[in-house]
């Protein structure tokens, strides 16, 4: 359908025709899901000016991969300008970074991504800063970076075009993956050039559905799911509650490593549904993460970038994110309390690919009990604790600690905020570009969606 370039590629340049010469690197994340990092150099007689889409943290085994602290393919002190796709550490994470190595240019991002960027920042330095200390590493920012970070960053609409040069601005629509999550279109002399970011499935759960941008000449797109198809959200759901009542029936524990932003508010809010309508019996419910409390807390301030359902059930005095058995853990001695609870009981906690949070705690305690079961329910980077446990390890190492794996293993594909193979190559046909590069994505999954999209 469309020409599509080799992959793996760093970087291309658009000339042809043009008073400005643009020249695009993908400083990380063309070789893998993680580490968001694209920088776009526009030249011409009248203009130089260094854009960078996303500064994200590579990911793996670590929460913090060494990688992050080797030195920036560019000076951060030249960069004029950044633009983020939205808050997950992936794709802000080293942002601090780049402020702590000189960069002193504008900041943007749609407000409920500015507003979650110091929340997820904040807790990412955290687990930065413990994975140093046991490493013996040296972190590569610490907290005053981010103080000084989030400082920068100005919110902007959808739709609205930033000027950073005369002929080229930078506008913002909605990608449909998580609140406030952003396409990113670069306009030079006309031609446009739109970096997906991560790009939301159809039907999303909670915000609305991707946007369509129209005039686009080269289209960067995410492959994270590029050679899969999800689960529909109604048989995740559905089994989702048959978790939740055979953790019942056995008197057990229903481990949920969730990430904190999109997919612990999905979670919440198909219990409060099934709850709601006497579908799953009431049991206790704790969501032990003090930052999905926080996330949580934006979302609601947040209704006009929800569902048109979501938003109506907030602004009538609905919360869709609670229910009467849910219990909100947010200190320390809360979460230890929880081993003091019997079962059944269902326990959300993140990291979502099990590298950091409440989670491993819960994991060590609860994965050797055959009465225990764990669900993941979104996507675990080769190399993490996740994958481990995904692949069907029977023992595995959580701090130090070797932990044997007798509990069962479920895996639902449903509740993903990112779109899979049928959505990204839907989207590919409806930009009609004259030219796609695939990125952030593993080897084959890349791969494979490059074939598709050129076939």
């Amino acid at each position: 359908m469309f020409p599509v370039l080799p992959f793996p590629i760093s970087r291309f340049r658009v000339s042809e025709a043009m008073a400005k010469t643009i020249k695009a690197t993908f400083a990380r994340g063309a070789r893998r899901v993680t580490g968001s990092n694209f920088l776009f150099e526009i030249e011409g007689d009248d203009v130089s000016v260094r854009i960078l889409i996303d500064c994200g943290l590579s990911q793996g085994e670590r929460f913090c991969e060494l990688t992050n602290s080797e030195p920036f393919s560019y000076d951060p002190k030249t960069i004029d300008a950044v633009f983020f796709t939205h808050a997950h550490a992936d794709h802000i994470g080293l942002f601090p970074r780049l402020v702590k190595e000189g960069f002193t240019g504008k900041a943007y991002a749609t407000a409920p991504t500015r507003d979650l960027m110091p929340i997820m920042l904040e807790d990412s330095v955290q687990l930065i800063a413990l994975e140093a200390k046991r490493c013996n590493d040296e972190p590569p920012y610490g907290i005053e970076d981010v103080t000084h970070a989030v400082e920068k960053i100005t919110a902007i609409e959808y739709h609205a075009p930033v000027q950073i040069a005369p002929n080229v601005t930078v506008t913002l629509y909605n990608a449909g993956h998580i609140l406030g999550s952003a396409l990113a279109a670069l306009d030079v002399d006309g031609r446009r050039i739109l970096l997906t970011g991560d790009l939301g499935r159809v039907p999303s759960v909670l915000v609305p559905d991707h946007e369509v941008p129209e005039g686009v000449e080269i289209l960067v797109t995410e492959s994270v799911y590029g050679n899969r198809v999800h689960g529909s959200i109604e048989d995740s759901t559905e089994a989702l509650l048959e978790a939740v009542r055979g953790t019942i029936a056995k008197q057990g524990t229903l481990l949920i490593p969730a990430f904190s932003l999109e997919r612990t508010q999905i979670i919440l809010s198909i219990l409060d549904s099934a709850t709601g309508k006497g579908t799953l019996p009431a049991v206790p419910v704790f969501m032990d993460s003090p930052l999905a409390a926080k996330v949580t807390a934006v979302y609601k301030r947040y209704p006009q970038f929800l569902r048109e359902e979501v938003r109506k059930r907030l602004e009538s005095g609905d919360d869709p994110f609670s229910f009467p058995s849910l219990k909100v853990t947010v200190n320390p001695a809360e979460s230890r309390a929880i081993s003091n609870v019997p079962g059944p009981k269902v326990i959300i906690a993140g990291a979502g690919m099990s590298h950091g949070g409440r989670i491993k705690k819960h994991e060590a305690e609860y994965l050797p009990q055959a009465s225990t079961t764990i669900l993941l329910v979104g996507y675990q980077v080769p190399a993490s604790l996740g994958r481990r446990i995904m692949d069907g390890a029977k023992e595995v190492d959580i701090d130090g600690q070797k932990v044997k794996v007798r509990a069962k293993v479920l895996k639902v594909g449903g509740f993903s905020a990112h779109a899979d193979r049928d959505d990204l190559i839907d989207f590919a046909e409806k930009v009609s570009p004259k030219r796609v590069f695939v990125v952030l994505g593993e080897t084959e999954s890349a791969t494979f969606l490059a074939q598709r999209i050129s076939g």
